[in-house]
């Protein structure tokens, strides 16, 4: 039995159409497999440029705290050290001071004729022999001068019979003594300035420790 040629062009028509839409359908059904993909990999792209940029500039702020952390810590040091070395030289300074007052006789608490004659002593003990040659600053020049008698009586029971003699030309001390044998090959710095140094340089890391600053 024959269709007739209308029915059979509806017919057509229908699975043309089914056939489009069906086509259609899949072609819609990739494209959006295919947008989502896209839109997963921008994600993904977008997520890990974000983290690369945080990871920059966390680099870069960890980079500039550091940097002002060690300068902060430098300049923490640098103002510890300078505090420390000013407190020192305040110290010093007034030791300084303390010993020049008792070296001109500004106090009653120390008899520094007796210190003067004790420097001798141990200066000459050190060195040994019978003839010293004292060096001094003119104050303690006069006094050596009108005591040498005494002065070497003084000494006689711990170094013996000595002979000293005095130079003529005062020495820029604060006070006690530089000491030399006959000849010059001994010399022995006993000044006020020379025991400091000495001591000082023992005595500087504890004064530091005992100010609190190290």
């Amino acid at each position: 039995m024959r269709i007739p040629t209308l029915e059979l062009e509806a017919q057509l028509i229908e699975r043309t159409v089914e056939r489009r839409n069906r086509i259609i359908s899949e072609a819609e059904e990739r494209a959006r497999r295919i947008i989502q993909a896209a839109e997963r990999e921008c994600e993904r792209i977008r997520a890990e440029s974000e983290r690369q940029v945080l990871n920059i500039i966390s680099s870069e702020l960890r980079a500039i705290r550091d940097r002002i952390v060690g300068r902060a810590i430098i300049e923490g040091r640098k103002m510890v050290m300078l505090a420390r070395e000013e407190m020192i030289s305040k110290v010093r300074t007034e030791v300084e001071r303390r010993l020049l007052e008792i070296a001109q006789g500004k106090t009653g608490e120390i008899d520094y004729e007796a210190v003067l004659i004790r420097l001798i002593e141990e200066a000459a003990s050190a060195m040994g022999g019978e003839e010293f040659i004292i060096a001094a600053n003119k104050k303690d020049l006069e006094y050596l001068r009108s005591h040498i008698g005494s002065v070497e009586g003084t000494l006689q029971p711990s170094l013996g019979k000595v002979k000293l003699e005095l130079e003529n030309e005062p020495i820029d001390v604060m006070g006690g003594v530089i000491v030399r044998n006959r000849d010059g090959t001994k010399i022995y710095n006993n000044t006020l300035e020379g025991r400091l140094r000495k001591i000082w340089s023992k005595m500087e890391a504890e004064v530091a420790k005992r100010l609190g600053l190290i």
